[in-house]
């Protein structure tokens, strides 16, 4: 439709424009700009009129192109977020882009801000389980009990080791359903006492006040039976063999949360038997 416009109007239009303007011939020659884009680009007049596209900088020859274009602070100006676009005009095009500097830090704080509540959220997005933030903020407390009444208090971990495979071979839709299904199994297995939860992509950490090493023996042979029973769906409807390990820490005196961990982690890694569901 512009390219109708006599050249007079045309002039007018593109002086009404807010924004960086810039006109360029067939041969990408510019011919024209527009004081905003020569205070963006901190240019004069005679560096950019009568130039070739290729004979500006990288990031100026972006403004000429469809998008967003970021340019970088100098000692001459600010930092810039430009929306660039092309709009033909007969044997020329004129060349567009707008300030959305302001916007663009908004979205940057939009995702920051999520990335902060995502970091406080407490419950894992899969399984609906405490995640290893809250874990560490109960067993902490449970650890101060024990040090002060010195009740007793074990911690458990359970790895799925070839979770992994189970993603690379059928996706992460199958996957997750798995271990809603383990999750929900888990509950099932605990008092009221008791705290389990996410601790890893392939752990699940569970928290056991007032529980000595022979009941938290008794409590793994019990989630070793039921995790026989989980059903495993696969994109190919397959068998597929999970692979599980346990490890076990009760506390002691003296101990702190790292420690106690410390012990249950060893427990995990030097188990000699993999326990195979």
């Amino acid at each position: 439709m512009l390219d109708h416009l006599a050249p007079n109007l045309v002039q007018q239009f593109v002086d009404s424009l807010p924004g960086a303007l810039a006109l360029v011939d067939t041969n990408n020659e510019i011919v024209w700009v527009n004081d905003s884009f020569l205070r963006v680009t901190t240019l004069s007049s005679a560096n950019v009129v009568g130039k070739q596209i290729k004979d500006l900088g990288n990031e100026i020859q972006d403004m000429f192109g469809e998008g967003h274009v970021y340019l970088t602070a100098t000692n001459k100006r600010d930092a810039y977020w430009l929306a660039c676009m092309t709009i033909p005009l007969g044997d020329y095009r004129l060349q567009y882009c707008s300030d959305v500097t302001q916007l663009q830090g908004l979205i940057e704080d939009r995702e920051g801000l999520k990335t902060k509540v995502a970091e406080l959220n407490p419950i894992d997005q899969v399984t609906g389980m405490p995640n290893r933030r809250a874990l560490f903020q109960n067993l902490e407390q449970q650890a101060s009990r024990s040090r002060r009444y010195g009740n007793t208090l074990s911690v458990m971990i359970l790895r799925l080791s070839n979770l992994s495979e189970l993603i690379r071979g059928h996706g992460n839709d199958n996957s997750n359903e798995m271990l809603l299904s383990i999750s929900q199994m888990l509950n099932d297995q605990m008092r009221w006492a008791d705290v389990i939860g996410r601790l890893d992509k392939n752990e699940f950490l569970f928290i056991l006040p007032e529980t000595e090493e022979s009941a938290t023996s008794e409590l793994r042979d019990k989630i070793e039976e039921q995790l026989s029973k989980v059903d495993i769906p696969t994109s190919d409807d397959s068998d597929f063999e999970l692979i599980h390990e346990f490890g076990m820490a009760q506390w002691r005196k003296g101990d702190d949360v790292g420690m106690l961990m410390q012990r249950a982690r060893q427990s995990l890694d030097g188990t000699d038997e993999q326990m195979v569901g």
